[in-house]
């Protein structure tokens, strides 16, 4: 009892997790007994590869030098325009930009008046984000003037909007490489093409000439327009985050400066008021200062001294 039991436990159970998974495999493959649909899928993924490879070997052995170049740099720009593309499209997701737990947060603590500078510095180092580090421009700036807050919030504004825009302008420059590189390959080859007609060839040989000529100008404008509707598309999503970052640093400046005015407000009306100075005691007539002199004996004993007043005081004192 005591050893089944011990094979229930979690460590155990792991240990079933790679058998289970192997019984699995072979029931979906159908039996061991013949080749599975992953070995079939397999096979027909390398006979598609040595095809296109048996292709675009013959495709560089029969194009000429100068369209080899022409191809190559159009099919560069193609892969670096995807590649940006991908990594733009992961880096600009809203999730990633404003996390939406970090930000409710944020901002119920700014609307309710719970922000505290310590606690929200921890809730920003604990989510690093761009909206993140907007709010920590402004918490680092408590206590300071508002413009000097505005200030270091606009600065990383700036920054983070510098690294949402980061390698989109790729995308404008393949628009107006793109063309280019296909015109030239055209001219390329259609002077090649006139070339090798020579001039015994009729009008009706020209046609199919140019109109292989016009294959890499083709290509080239098609890949500036795909450039271009993805650059306008994701400076859009760059606009629209940038906006929303404005939004959060606009809150958490005012946020600032409205909590740290309260709050010295408090502390001044808490401190401990100065204790007045003390009266002067007895008439001065103007003559001296406060504390200079003695006063005059009550009861009028006739045995004061007068050498011990001192002042003006003494010129009141009678035998």
């Amino acid at each position: 009892m005591r050893r089944c039991l011990a094979d229930c436990r979690p460590g155990s159970s792991r240990r079933l997790v790679g058998p289970a998974l192997a019984v699995l495999l072979v029931v979906l493959a159908g039996g061991a007994d013949r080749p599975s649909n992953f070995e079939r899928a397999t096979a027909v993924a390398a006979d598609q590869a040595g095809r296109f490879s048996r292709m675009a070997r013959d495709w560089y052995r029969r194009t000429p030098p100068a369209d080899r170049m022409t191809w190559g740099g159009l099919a560069a720009c193609g892969v670096l325009g995807l590649s940006v593309m991908a990594e733009r499209h992961l880096r600009l997701r809203r999730a990633r930009v404003l996390p939406t737990r970090f930000v409710d947060r944020f901002l119920d603590r700014v609307r309710d008046g719970q922000l505290d500078r310590d606690k929200g510095t921890d809730l920003c180092e604990l989510n690093p984000s761009p909206a993140s580090r907007i709010a920590l421009a402004a918490l680092r700036r408590w206590g300071r003037p508002t413009p000097e807050v505005e200030r270091s919030v606009a600065m990383a504004r700036q920054v983070e909007a510098d690294r949402l825009k980061r390698n989109v302008g790729t995308l404008r420059r393949i628009a107006a490489l793109a063309p280019l590189v296909g015109l030239l390959g055209t001219l390329v080859s259609a002077g090649r093409a006139l070339s090798a007609l020579g001039e015994a060839a009729g009008p009706t040989a020209w046609g199919p000439a140019l109109a292989g000529a016009l294959a890499p100008l083709t290509a080239g404008v098609a890949l500036a327009i795909l450039a271009l509707v993805a650059y306008d598309g994701l400076m859009g999503k760059v606009e629209s985050l940038s906006g929303a970052l404005d939004r959060l640093g606009a809150e958490t400046v005012d946020a600032v400066a409205v909590l740290a005015a309260a709050r010295a407000s408090r502390s001044q009306a808490a401190a401990p008021a100065s204790p007045n100075r003390p009266a002067a005691h007895g008439p001065h007539f103007g003559m001296g200062t406060p504390g200079e002199g003695v006063a005059a004996d009550p009861g009028g004993d006739p045995g004061v001294d007068a050498g011990v007043l001192s002042g003006p005081s003494a010129l009141f004192v009678t035998d």
